[in-house]
């Protein structure tokens, strides 16, 4: 039982549990405040009705004391009538406990017996469910020792206590309902912006990812929530319209080359079993095809690889010597592309180090200097500068061929996008070499810029923020 209450408050919706706590708190400062008021009336009246049944007793005994004849207390009782208030009884009781005098305004007197006293004393008795407050103090005069002896009803403190404790209860039962309406309106002011983004999901989920939540003018959380939310959808639609276009430009560019290799092996089905030549042709071609498969598969995990790992490649620790790496990489380049001629002006110390994945450096300079050889025109020539400026390394790769039109500039780091696709297809590219080498340089807080005039020349630069200086001397012994 106890764990089925338990569930059943966890299930309440954080509108009622706002509207519950809130009609909580203001219920409890409301009826402590209460409960603190009547207090304080109540002590306060108890102690002023204590401080008139001793003035009174003060002048009843000054009276006496004064009158000095005992003989003669029936005139003083005229007097002390004078004295006596509403509701109250005055005695003076002899030594055998005997009243010798008594005067009563509406206390009749056999509700507190008479009694002689040696000292001082002041009690509160409730004989018959009325409250009385008695104060007898020892009085002697013309050798007469007594007791005066004032009893007084508290009926007024009691009606007024009781008036307080119905307006207790009646403004308490009024606080409960107060509490509630009020909780009520803070839960739905607190709760408007989550509302307000719930039926935005709704209308995403039935709309699609266009819709966002309305900003207020306030500068509070929720505003501040807001605005991540809007944030996150916007990051979220611009990923799934990725997303979209990758699927769809992967299914385009698998389909050539299956439907190619579809198309051989339907041949050879026919007739190319018994003729070598179609036979020969046909899965060489095939063959093609099936590489530039795997090389495209390859290229899409590599750049999975690279979106993943996000800013992550700068926190990694391998250094590498610039001017080093370059001269390995050009080296190799060279001694397969005899034709070409591949010129260096690095304007950089040979000691000069920066902190990248030597891998990932590798690949960037694979990558613009193979779509440099692939692309060049009828200069056979490469050209590849270094140097330091505004802050940067920068690396930049010439080559005089095909270039690319001004319109297209933006384009070319998309996936799969390519400017003259008959001649990207003859040599083997697909589009996705310079879409790697941008998010690598991303993961690094570089940038990759292209320049570029059509049908002349193509300029790369590859601009990596200053991270290092040359490596130490102690460094330099474990370089490789």
């Amino acid at each position: 039982m106890r764990n089925r209450r338990k569930l059943s408050l966890r299930n309440i919706n954080i509108k009622w549990k706002l509207t519950l706590w809130a009609a909580f708190l203001l219920l409890f400062l409301f009826l402590s405040y209460n409960l603190l008021q009547y207090t304080v009336i109540q002590n306060w009246v108890n102690n002023h009705e204590k401080e008139i049944i001793r003035n009174n007793m003060d002048e009843i005994v000054a009276f006496v004391q004064d009158y000095g004849d005992r003989s003669d207390l029936a005139e003083a009782g005229e007097y002390l009538e004078v004295l006596n208030e509403r509701y109250q009884l005055i005695r003076i009781v002899g030594p055998d406990h005997t009243p010798v005098l008594s005067l009563s305004d509406h206390v009749p007197e056999d509700w507190v017996q008479p009694r002689n006293v040696g000292a001082e004393e002041l009690l509160e008795v409730s004989p018959g469910g009325d409250a009385l407050l008695i104060y007898r103090k020892p009085v002697e005069f013309d050798g007469f020792t007594g007791t005066v002896e004032i009893v007084r009803n508290l009926e007024n403190f009691e009606s007024l206590i009781n008036l307080s404790t119905t307006l207790f209860i009646i403004t308490g039962l009024a606080a409960i309902v107060l509490s509630l309406v009020g909780g009520r309106l803070i839960s739905f002011q607190l709760l408007n912006p989550i509302n307000s983004m719930i039926r935005t999901m709704k209308r995403i989920r039935e709309n699609g990812l266009n819709e966002r939540v309305q900003i207020s003018n306030h500068q509070d959380e929720m505003t501040e929530l807001s605005l991540m939310f809007n944030e996150l959808m916007d990051s979220l639609e611009k990923s799934f319209k990725q997303q979209q276009q990758f699927i769809e430009d992967a299914s385009h560019e698998l389909k050539t080359p299956l439907s190619i290799i579809h198309g051989h092996l339907s041949m050879i089905k026919r007739w190319g079993k018994d003729d070598p030549e179609v036979l020969g042709r046909s899965i060489q071609l095939s063959l093609n095809e099936t590489n530039r498969l795997v090389q495209m598969v390859s290229e899409l995990l590599i750049l999975t690889r690279v979106e993943d790992s996000g800013t992550a490649a700068r926190d990694l620790q391998e250094t590498i010597r610039v001017k080093q790496a370059i001269g390995e990489i050009v080296e190799n380049f060279q001694t397969l592309n005899r034709e070409f001629l591949i010129s260096t002006r690095l304007e950089i110390s040979d000691d000069y180090s920066l902190r990248v994945q030597k891998s990932h450096f590798q690949q960037l300079m694979i990558i613009i200097l193979d779509n440099a050889i692939k692309y060049s025109g009828r200069t056979r020539e490469i050209r590849i500068g270094a140097a330091l400026t505004n802050g940067n390394l920068e690396l930049a790769v010439t080559d005089y061929g095909m270039g690319i039109p001004e319109d297209e500039l933006h384009l070319v780091t998309n996936r799969f996008y390519r400017v003259d696709k008959a001649r990207s297809r003859k040599h083997g590219g697909n589009g996705l070499g310079l879409a790697i080498a941008t998010r690598i340089m991303n993961s690094y807080a570089g940038k990759l810029e292209i320049t570029s005039v059509y049908g002349k020349w193509t300029r790369v630069v590859l601009q990596f923020p200053l991270q290092n200086e040359p490596l130490a001397a102690s460094e330099r012994e474990v370089q490789p």
